[in-house]
């Protein structure tokens, strides 16, 4: 795609062609879309000229994403700097945006996607706001699309308002980490305490606290949000359960035996061990119920060489399990920014199980992430659902505020400075901070890697 609109942009022909090579990477989509329901076997000229393409689920309104992000940033204006890779996987998330609304009327009249639809917002939506125009479900990674990596959600005001919203207007909103700390339901509630007590302050009423959910450990440990605001597992087994309800899914947790599990586990620890020993890296290595660590030493840092090292060994490792047929089980090696984990099950599970508990259809449901090359956690979820790759909390901020636009949905956002007073503890509001109290007067900091609190 960036060589294409590289040919534009040296002919100086990106302001009258940029619209049609967007058009036709639109064809290309819906062409491979159209292959793959047919289930003819024949390959796309996309699946020809990217190996590696995965599933769309659903239409992609690619020039219309452009003009809309033409028209606010002036990419054909510029003489000297082409469009860049993040450029255009910003244009590719607006477009996820846009083709995830109901059937919308631009208001002059022509049809969407029309090269005259200049702005995203410029539509009469059919649906009603209490049916919310846009995703039925959104997932969200943990660290660095929700908050900073290693840190905890207690300063970003205004995402937090745009998650209350969603979840205000029926959406249903699930945390989907690599965080496993099983169900220690406090170790998840210390990295989302200053959400939760603004959910709180907002008075959710107990049907939309129930539309909260937090899978852990990929999809291993999955709660959700009650009317004390806290987090609650949900039930595992028997009439009603969450395991017991998805077992019918070829990859669902239901289905794996503790044999499996921990060959899994002991076969990554060796792969992680070796490479830790090999590099001479200052680290260690951490074994958990349903994962294995290699994470720095106190005070150090591991290179990111090493990292990739590290995961690309583990997957090599994993899939000569069986004679070369690889693991029975679904795993991912991730390496997460400081460290490298490989957890059984992966969030393609997570999302799929979670989607299949509700009854959510998989078009119906959007994921945001920040980890999308091979080496990331995000990655496995593209085969899912619609995804949407971010690269910070403020590009997350962006993108809900985008999709609570294109739904209709009326708000306004909290003063932030009380927002911001709410998300820390540290003001005079009608929220009761003994909970958070609980939780933190005993504790300075929490270990991410182990979920230990420091004393």
């Amino acid at each position: 795609m960036k060589s294409m609109l590289t040919h534009s942009f040296v002919l100086d022909a990106l302001e009258t062609s940029g619209g049609d090579t967007f058009s036709h990477f639109e064809m290309l989509v819906e062409e491979h879309r159209r292959l793959e329901a047919e289930g003819s076997g024949r390959p796309s000229r996309l699946k020809q000229l990217v190996p590696t393409v995965g599933t769309f689920h659903t239409r992609l309104p690619l020039r219309q994403a452009f003009e809309v992000y033409n028209e606010k940033y002036k990419l054909t204006k510029r003489k000297h700097i082409q469009i860049s890779f993040n450029e255009i996987r910003h244009i590719m998330n607006l477009a996820q945006v846009m083709a995830m609304r109901g059937v919308c009327e631009p208001k002059d009249g022509s049809k969407e996607g029309d090269a005259e639809v200049k702005d995203a917002e410029s539509t009469d939506c059919k649906n009603s706001v209490e049916e919310f125009n846009g995703p039925k479900m959104i997932t969200f990674d943990g660290d660095q699309t929700l908050y900073s990596d290693g840190s905890n959600f207690d300063s970003n005001p205004r995402l937090a308002n745009y998650l209350y919203e969603l979840v205000h207007s029926g959406v249903t909103v699930a945390v989907v980490t690599a965080a496993g700390y099983e169900y220690n339901v406090e170790k998840y509630e210390f990295r989302l305490s200053g959400l939760l007590n603004y959910f709180k302050s907002k008075n959710l009423t107990d049907e939309e606290c129930q539309r909260f959910y937090l899978f852990g450990g990929e999809c291993n440990y999955l709660m959700r949000l009650g009317n004390d605001f806290r987090l609650h597992p949900v039930k595992e087994t028997g009439p009603g359960g969450w395991i017991t309800a998805t077992k019918y899914l070829p990859d669902s947790p239901g289905n794996w035996s503790e044999e499996e599990i921990q060959t899994l586990l002991d076969t990554s620890e060796k792969a992680v061990t070796e490479s830790l020993n090999d590099q001479n890296l200052r680290g260690r290595v951490i074994r958990k119920r349903r994962s294995i660590g290699l994470v720095p030493e106190s005070g150090q840092t591991i290179p990111r060489e090493a990292l990739d090292e590290t995961v690309l060994r583990c997957q090599s490792k994993l899939s000569m399990m069986n004679e070369g047929i690889g693991s029975n089980l679904s795993f991912c090696a991730f390496n997460g920014g400081r460290d490298v984990w490989v957890d059984v099950g992966n969030k393609k599970v997570g999302v799929q199980v979670l989607g299949a508990y509700l009854g959510v259809d998989a078009s119906d449901i959007l994921h945001i992430g920040d980890q999308f090359l091979n080496t990331g956690n995000d990655y496995a979820a593209r085969d899912v659902c619609p995804c949407i790759w971010i690269t910070s909390p403020d590009e997350t901020t962006y993108i809900l505020k985008r999709i609570l636009k294109l739904s209709g949905v009326e708000y306004e956002l909290d003063n932030e400075k009380v927002a911001a007073g709410i998300l820390s503890g540290n003001t005079a509001s009608m929220v009761d901070f003994a909970e958070l109290d609980r939780r933190t007067t005993a504790v300075k900091e929490m270990d991410v890697f182990t979920g230990d609190f420091k004393k």
